[in-house]
């Protein structure tokens, strides 16, 4: 799906964690999308990361990129934390 997005798409995502398994893929592959492609994203479950508004203000750039990470390393330590109750079983 990636390699058909031009710039100016606009990816719907329910959740940042749909966009990789750890934070490193995450992250890339927001960084990918956002920098390379000049592709917007719309996060449906955090309305802060919606890369259509306008950027400008020094302090938004800053707490949307904060959030960006802090939702990716959550969404690492879930997927480690499932992984160590299913490997129980």
């Amino acid at each position: 799906m990636v390699k058909k997005l031009l710039e100016g798409d606009e990816v719907y995502i329910k959740s940042i964690d749909r966009f990789g398994r750890n934070y490193d893929e995450i992250m890339e592959q927001w960084r990918y999308l956002t920098k390379e492609r000049n592709v917007d994203i719309i996060v449906l479950d955090c309305p802060l990361l919606d890369t259509r508004v306008e950027t400008n203000d020094l302090t938004r750039k800053l707490i949307s990129g904060l959030v960006i990470q802090i939702l990716s390393y959550v969404a690492q330590i879930e997927r480690e934390n499932i992984k160590q109750r299913a490997s129980k079983f």
